[in-house]
Protein backbone atom coordinates (compact mmCIF):
# COMPACT_ATOMS: atom_id res chain seq x y z
CA UNK A 1 0.00 0.00 0.00
CA UNK A 2 2.78 2.81 0.83
CA UNK A 3 4.05 2.18 -2.57
CA UNK A 4 0.59 2.63 -4.47
CA UNK A 5 0.77 5.72 -1.89
CA UNK A 6 4.46 7.04 -3.00
CA UNK A 7 3.58 6.96 -6.42
CA UNK A 8 0.01 8.64 -6.13
CA UNK A 9 2.13 11.72 -4.18
CA UNK A 10 4.94 11.33 -6.51
CA UNK A 11 2.40 11.95 -9.66
CA UNK A 12 0.81 14.58 -7.98
CA UNK A 13 3.91 17.06 -7.51
CA UNK A 14 4.92 16.31 -10.95
CA UNK A 15 1.46 17.45 -12.11
CA UNK A 16 1.37 20.56 -10.14
CA UNK A 17 1.01 23.40 -12.22
CA UNK A 18 -1.30 21.23 -14.88
CA UNK A 19 -3.44 20.87 -11.56
CA UNK A 20 -3.85 24.19 -11.15
CA UNK A 21 -6.34 24.61 -14.13
CA UNK A 22 -7.53 21.49 -14.06
CA UNK A 23 -11.71 21.90 -13.79
CA UNK A 24 -11.24 24.11 -16.98
CA UNK A 25 -9.38 21.85 -18.04
CA UNK A 26 -11.85 18.99 -17.56
CA UNK A 27 -14.73 21.36 -18.93
CA UNK A 28 -13.17 22.25 -22.17
CA UNK A 29 -12.17 18.37 -22.22
CA UNK A 30 -15.47 17.32 -22.25
CA UNK A 31 -15.72 18.66 -25.68
CA UNK A 32 -14.33 15.75 -27.00
CA UNK A 33 -15.23 12.45 -28.27
CA UNK A 34 -13.38 9.70 -29.76
CA UNK A 35 -16.37 7.15 -30.24
CA UNK A 36 -15.47 4.69 -32.75
CA UNK A 37 -12.06 6.02 -33.46
CA UNK A 38 -8.83 4.40 -33.67
CA UNK A 39 -5.63 6.00 -32.44
CA UNK A 40 -2.00 5.38 -33.92
CA UNK A 41 0.94 5.14 -31.88
CA UNK A 42 3.79 5.54 -33.43
CA UNK A 43 6.72 4.06 -31.83
CA UNK A 44 9.82 4.82 -33.65
CA UNK A 45 11.04 1.73 -32.63
CA UNK A 46 11.54 -2.58 -32.92
CA UNK A 47 9.00 -4.40 -30.64
CA UNK A 48 10.49 -5.28 -27.55
CA UNK A 49 12.23 -2.29 -26.35
CA UNK A 50 11.57 0.23 -23.75
CA UNK A 51 9.34 2.31 -25.51
CA UNK A 52 7.20 -0.39 -27.35
CA UNK A 53 7.05 -2.23 -23.49
CA UNK A 54 5.42 1.28 -22.15
CA UNK A 55 3.13 2.38 -24.44
CA UNK A 56 1.42 -1.46 -24.83
CA UNK A 57 1.00 -1.18 -21.31
CA UNK A 58 -0.32 2.02 -20.78
CA UNK A 59 -2.75 1.79 -23.38
CA UNK A 60 -5.52 -0.54 -22.26
CA UNK A 61 -5.90 2.39 -19.35
CA UNK A 62 -5.91 5.69 -21.55
CA UNK A 63 -8.13 3.83 -24.19
CA UNK A 64 -10.30 3.71 -20.80
CA UNK A 65 -10.17 6.96 -20.07
CA UNK A 66 -9.99 8.70 -23.28
CA UNK A 67 -13.34 10.48 -24.14
CA UNK A 68 -15.37 7.62 -26.49
CA UNK A 69 -12.95 5.04 -25.24
CA UNK A 70 -10.93 5.16 -28.94
CA UNK A 71 -8.91 1.80 -29.92
CA UNK A 72 -5.00 2.43 -29.60
CA UNK A 73 -3.03 0.67 -32.20
CA UNK A 74 0.27 1.27 -31.70
CA UNK A 75 2.30 0.97 -35.02
CA UNK A 76 6.85 0.17 -34.97
CA UNK A 77 8.31 2.52 -37.13
CA UNK A 78 12.20 1.28 -36.50
CA UNK A 79 15.68 2.34 -38.03
CA UNK A 80 18.13 5.55 -37.42
CA UNK A 81 18.20 5.68 -33.90
CA UNK A 82 14.15 6.89 -33.81
CA UNK A 83 14.67 9.35 -36.13
CA UNK A 84 13.16 8.04 -39.56
CA UNK A 85 9.74 7.63 -37.09
CA UNK A 86 9.67 10.96 -35.54
CA UNK A 87 10.29 12.75 -39.36
CA UNK A 88 7.38 11.05 -40.41
CA UNK A 89 5.03 12.07 -37.41
CA UNK A 90 6.13 15.70 -37.85
CA UNK A 91 5.44 15.59 -41.72
CA UNK A 92 2.42 12.95 -41.51
CA UNK A 93 0.76 13.17 -38.19
CA UNK A 94 -3.24 15.17 -37.94
CA UNK A 95 -4.02 17.68 -35.38
CA UNK A 96 -7.29 15.58 -34.52
CA UNK A 97 -5.96 13.60 -31.44
CA UNK A 98 -5.76 10.15 -33.22
CA UNK A 99 -1.81 10.74 -33.65
CA UNK A 100 0.61 10.23 -31.17
CA UNK A 101 4.31 9.86 -30.84
CA UNK A 102 6.39 7.79 -27.54
CA UNK A 103 9.31 9.69 -27.47
CA UNK A 104 12.36 7.96 -25.47
CA UNK A 105 15.72 9.04 -24.39
CA UNK A 106 17.22 8.08 -28.07
CA UNK A 107 14.59 10.63 -29.55
CA UNK A 108 15.88 13.39 -27.34
CA UNK A 109 19.49 12.78 -27.70
CA UNK A 110 19.12 13.14 -31.16
CA UNK A 111 17.21 15.99 -31.69
CA UNK A 112 20.48 17.61 -30.10
CA UNK A 113 23.10 15.76 -31.17
CA UNK A 114 21.74 14.82 -35.16
CA UNK A 115 20.22 18.18 -36.26
CA UNK A 116 21.47 17.57 -40.13
CA UNK A 117 19.08 14.57 -40.14
CA UNK A 118 16.15 15.71 -37.24
CA UNK A 119 13.23 17.46 -39.63
CA UNK A 120 11.04 17.13 -35.75
CA UNK A 121 10.26 19.54 -33.47
CA UNK A 122 9.90 17.96 -30.41
CA UNK A 123 10.57 20.58 -28.29
CA UNK A 124 7.00 22.34 -29.88
CA UNK A 125 5.10 19.40 -29.72
CA UNK A 126 2.19 18.60 -26.98
CA UNK A 127 3.08 16.74 -24.05
CA UNK A 128 1.10 14.77 -22.74
CA UNK A 129 2.69 12.63 -19.84
CA UNK A 130 6.58 12.64 -19.77
CA UNK A 131 8.03 9.66 -17.49
CA UNK A 132 11.46 9.50 -16.03
CA UNK A 133 13.09 6.00 -16.24
CA UNK A 134 15.82 4.56 -14.73
CA UNK A 135 18.50 1.86 -16.31
CA UNK A 136 20.23 -0.90 -15.90
CA UNK A 137 23.60 -1.87 -16.74
CA UNK A 138 24.57 -6.09 -17.06
CA UNK A 139 27.38 -7.92 -17.80
CA UNK A 140 27.52 -11.82 -19.48
CA UNK A 141 28.44 -13.91 -16.69
CA UNK A 142 31.19 -15.33 -18.58
CA UNK A 143 32.95 -12.51 -18.03
CA UNK A 144 33.62 -13.17 -14.45
CA UNK A 145 32.10 -10.41 -12.53
CA UNK A 146 29.78 -11.30 -9.53
CA UNK A 147 28.60 -8.09 -9.54
CA UNK A 148 29.64 -4.36 -8.90
CA UNK A 149 32.17 -4.20 -6.38
CA UNK A 150 34.17 -6.71 -9.03
CA UNK A 151 33.68 -4.16 -11.92
CA UNK A 152 37.34 -3.39 -11.78
CA UNK A 153 38.19 -6.86 -13.19
CA UNK A 154 36.41 -5.55 -16.91
CA UNK A 155 39.17 -3.20 -17.49
CA UNK A 156 41.61 -4.69 -19.85
CA UNK A 157 38.87 -7.43 -20.91
CA UNK A 158 36.61 -7.05 -24.31
CA UNK A 159 33.74 -5.97 -24.06
CA UNK A 160 31.07 -5.52 -27.02
CA UNK A 161 28.43 -3.56 -26.79
CA UNK A 162 26.15 -2.15 -29.20
CA UNK A 163 22.77 -0.13 -29.90
CA UNK A 164 21.41 2.35 -32.08
CA UNK A 165 24.15 5.21 -32.63
CA UNK A 166 26.64 7.07 -30.59
CA UNK A 167 24.20 10.31 -30.00
CA UNK A 168 21.32 7.89 -28.86
CA UNK A 169 20.37 6.68 -25.80
CA UNK A 170 23.22 5.00 -25.40
CA UNK A 171 25.06 7.67 -24.59
CA UNK A 172 25.11 7.67 -20.95
CA UNK A 173 26.45 4.42 -20.61
CA UNK A 174 29.35 5.05 -23.25
CA UNK A 175 30.19 8.18 -21.52
CA UNK A 176 30.01 6.14 -18.10
CA UNK A 177 32.32 3.21 -19.90
CA UNK A 178 35.08 6.54 -20.78
CA UNK A 179 35.00 7.94 -17.21
CA UNK A 180 35.47 4.58 -16.09
CA UNK A 181 38.50 3.35 -18.39
CA UNK A 182 37.15 0.33 -20.15
CA UNK A 183 37.73 -0.62 -23.39
CA UNK A 184 34.75 -1.48 -25.58
CA UNK A 185 33.76 -1.98 -28.87
CA UNK A 186 30.53 -0.76 -30.16
CA UNK A 187 28.31 -2.01 -32.87
CA UNK A 188 26.09 0.48 -34.06
CA UNK A 189 22.77 0.29 -35.99
CA UNK A 190 21.17 -2.26 -33.38
CA UNK A 191 17.86 -1.31 -31.31
CA UNK A 192 17.42 -2.13 -27.90
CA UNK A 193 15.16 -5.03 -28.20
CA UNK A 194 17.07 -6.58 -31.09
CA UNK A 195 20.69 -6.18 -28.53
CA UNK A 196 19.10 -7.86 -26.14
CA UNK A 197 18.89 -11.16 -27.85
CA UNK A 198 22.23 -10.73 -29.48
CA UNK A 199 23.39 -10.33 -25.72
CA UNK A 200 21.53 -13.64 -25.19
CA UNK A 201 23.38 -15.58 -28.53
CA UNK A 202 26.85 -14.13 -27.04
CA UNK A 203 27.16 -11.50 -29.70
CA UNK A 204 27.41 -8.49 -26.92
CA UNK A 205 28.83 -9.05 -23.84
CA UNK A 206 27.56 -6.09 -21.88
CA UNK A 207 24.50 -4.45 -22.39
CA UNK A 208 21.24 -2.28 -20.49
CA UNK A 209 17.79 -2.40 -20.66
CA UNK A 210 15.61 0.37 -19.18
CA UNK A 211 13.64 -0.26 -15.89
CA UNK A 212 10.16 -1.58 -17.74
CA UNK A 213 12.14 -4.06 -20.37
CA UNK A 214 15.04 -5.19 -17.71
CA UNK A 215 12.34 -6.01 -15.64
CA UNK A 216 9.78 -7.46 -17.90
CA UNK A 217 13.05 -9.30 -19.80
CA UNK A 218 16.46 -9.08 -18.83
CA UNK A 219 15.40 -9.88 -15.10
CA UNK A 220 14.74 -13.74 -16.77
CA UNK A 221 18.50 -13.57 -17.74
CA UNK A 222 20.12 -12.41 -14.57
CA UNK A 223 17.77 -15.65 -12.58
CA UNK A 224 19.37 -18.29 -15.05
CA UNK A 225 22.70 -16.79 -14.15
CA UNK A 226 23.35 -15.70 -17.79
CA UNK A 227 23.85 -11.99 -16.68
CA UNK A 228 25.19 -10.11 -13.40
CA UNK A 229 23.56 -6.80 -12.78
CA UNK A 230 26.48 -3.62 -12.68
CA UNK A 231 25.03 -0.78 -11.74
CA UNK A 232 21.83 1.66 -12.04
CA UNK A 233 22.17 5.46 -13.27
CA UNK A 234 20.50 6.03 -10.54
CA UNK A 235 18.00 9.60 -10.47
CA UNK A 236 18.16 12.98 -9.74
CA UNK A 237 16.88 14.05 -6.32
CA UNK A 238 15.35 17.63 -6.12
CA UNK A 239 18.86 18.98 -4.90
CA UNK A 240 20.45 17.20 -8.04
CA UNK A 241 22.08 15.13 -6.34
CA UNK A 242 22.72 11.36 -8.14
CA UNK A 243 20.29 9.07 -6.07
CA UNK A 244 19.98 5.34 -5.41
CA UNK A 245 17.00 4.15 -8.20
CA UNK A 246 14.06 3.76 -5.86
CA UNK A 247 13.32 0.29 -8.60
CA UNK A 248 17.03 -0.80 -8.03
CA UNK A 249 17.78 0.26 -4.12
CA UNK A 250 20.39 -2.95 -3.91
CA UNK A 251 21.90 -1.62 -7.01
CA UNK A 252 24.64 0.76 -6.87
CA UNK A 253 24.57 4.10 -8.92
CA UNK A 254 27.47 5.16 -11.66
CA UNK A 255 28.50 7.76 -9.29
CA UNK A 256 29.08 5.20 -6.66
CA UNK A 257 30.88 2.68 -8.96
CA UNK A 258 32.95 5.63 -10.32
CA UNK A 259 34.07 6.42 -6.58
CA UNK A 260 34.75 2.46 -5.95
CA UNK A 261 37.22 2.40 -8.60
CA UNK A 262 38.93 5.81 -8.49
CA UNK A 263 38.85 6.06 -4.95
CA UNK A 264 37.60 9.64 -5.35
CA UNK A 265 34.31 11.25 -6.04
CA UNK A 266 33.69 12.10 -9.95
CA UNK A 267 34.30 15.34 -11.25
CA UNK A 268 35.34 17.77 -13.88
CA UNK A 269 33.72 18.39 -17.15
CA UNK A 270 33.47 14.65 -18.10
CA UNK A 271 31.25 14.20 -14.84
CA UNK A 272 28.86 17.44 -16.05
CA UNK A 273 28.55 16.04 -19.55
CA UNK A 274 27.01 12.56 -17.84
CA UNK A 275 25.01 14.26 -15.93
CA UNK A 276 24.02 16.57 -18.64
CA UNK A 277 23.00 12.99 -20.74
CA UNK A 278 21.72 11.67 -17.84
CA UNK A 279 19.41 14.26 -17.24
CA UNK A 280 18.58 13.80 -20.49
CA UNK A 281 18.22 10.08 -20.93
CA UNK A 282 16.73 9.35 -17.15
CA UNK A 283 14.51 12.12 -16.34
CA UNK A 284 12.82 12.76 -20.43
CA UNK A 285 13.55 8.81 -20.44
CA UNK A 286 9.32 8.15 -22.17
CA UNK A 287 7.13 10.67 -23.30
CA UNK A 288 3.59 10.92 -25.57
CA UNK A 289 3.17 13.88 -27.36
CA UNK A 290 0.38 15.29 -29.70
CA UNK A 291 1.43 17.14 -33.51
CA UNK A 292 2.13 20.93 -32.40
CA UNK A 293 -1.12 21.98 -33.61
CA UNK A 294 -3.55 20.39 -32.09
CA UNK A 295 -6.68 22.20 -30.44
CA UNK A 296 -6.60 22.38 -26.85
CA UNK A 297 -9.71 20.49 -26.46
CA UNK A 298 -8.44 17.76 -28.09
CA UNK A 299 -5.02 18.37 -25.96
CA UNK A 300 -6.96 18.69 -22.45
CA UNK A 301 -8.65 15.54 -23.19
CA UNK A 302 -5.54 13.20 -23.71
CA UNK A 303 -3.79 15.11 -20.73
CA UNK A 304 -7.28 14.27 -18.68
CA UNK A 305 -6.71 10.70 -19.87
CA UNK A 306 -3.21 10.50 -18.50
CA UNK A 307 -3.94 11.64 -15.24
CA UNK A 308 -6.76 9.53 -14.90
CA UNK A 309 -5.04 6.21 -15.72
CA UNK A 310 -1.93 7.46 -13.53
CA UNK A 311 -4.95 6.76 -10.92
CA UNK A 312 -6.81 3.99 -12.03
CA UNK A 313 -6.36 1.06 -9.84
CA UNK A 314 -6.29 -0.95 -13.06
CA UNK A 315 -3.58 0.40 -13.48
CA UNK A 316 -1.30 0.26 -10.59
CA UNK A 317 -1.29 -2.98 -10.07
CA UNK A 318 1.23 -2.87 -13.15
CA UNK A 319 3.00 0.24 -11.93
CA UNK A 320 5.61 -1.29 -10.49
CA UNK A 321 7.06 -2.31 -13.78
CA UNK A 322 6.06 0.67 -15.51
CA UNK A 323 6.62 3.70 -13.93
CA UNK A 324 6.64 2.81 -10.57
CA UNK A 325 8.77 4.60 -7.84
CA UNK A 326 9.55 7.94 -10.42
CA UNK A 327 7.52 11.34 -10.58
CA UNK A 328 5.12 11.27 -13.34
CA UNK A 329 4.69 15.16 -14.97
CA UNK A 330 1.06 15.57 -16.75
CA UNK A 331 1.06 18.32 -19.53
CA UNK A 332 2.34 21.84 -18.96
CA UNK A 333 4.62 20.05 -16.05
CA UNK A 334 6.97 18.87 -18.14
CA UNK A 335 7.89 21.43 -20.30
CA UNK A 336 10.29 22.78 -18.05
CA UNK A 337 12.02 19.41 -17.84
CA UNK A 338 12.00 19.10 -21.79
CA UNK A 339 13.78 22.34 -22.08
CA UNK A 340 16.35 21.55 -19.38
CA UNK A 341 17.05 17.94 -21.34
CA UNK A 342 17.70 19.71 -24.63
CA UNK A 343 20.02 22.47 -23.62
CA UNK A 344 23.43 22.15 -22.92
CA UNK A 345 25.80 24.89 -21.45
CA UNK A 346 28.58 25.52 -23.82
CA UNK A 347 31.41 23.85 -21.61
CA UNK A 348 29.56 20.19 -21.66
CA UNK A 349 29.18 21.04 -25.52
CA UNK A 350 32.55 21.18 -25.90
CA UNK A 351 33.24 18.28 -24.27
CA UNK A 352 30.56 16.10 -25.49
CA UNK A 353 31.66 17.95 -29.45
CA UNK A 354 35.47 16.11 -28.44
CA UNK A 355 34.42 12.88 -27.13
CA UNK A 356 32.34 12.05 -29.87
CA UNK A 357 34.47 13.16 -32.57
CA UNK A 358 37.75 11.44 -31.20
CA UNK A 359 35.92 8.21 -29.90
CA UNK A 360 32.81 7.63 -32.21
CA UNK A 361 33.99 9.75 -35.59
CA UNK A 362 30.87 11.55 -34.89
CA UNK A 363 30.75 15.78 -35.16
CA UNK A 364 28.06 18.08 -34.52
Amino acid sequence: MDKVMSFRIAACVGMTCAIAGLPAAEAIAQKVDFAGKRVEAIVPFQPGGGSDVYIRALAPHLERHLPGNPTIIVRNVPGGGSIPGANQFQSRAKPDGLNVIVVSASTVSNFVFQKSKVQYDLDKWQPVLLSPQGAVLYAASGLGVKGAQEIAKLKGQRLVFGGGGPTGAEMRFTIAFELLGLDVKYVWGVQRGPTRLAFERGEFNINYDTTPAYKKNASQLVKAGKAVPLFTLGIQDEKGNIVRDPNFPDLPTFTEVYERMHGKKPSGPGYEAWKAVMQMNVMASKSIFLPTDTPRPVVEAWRAAARNALKDPEFEKLAASIVEGYPQFVGEAARPIIKEATTLSPAVQDWLRTFLKTKHDVTY
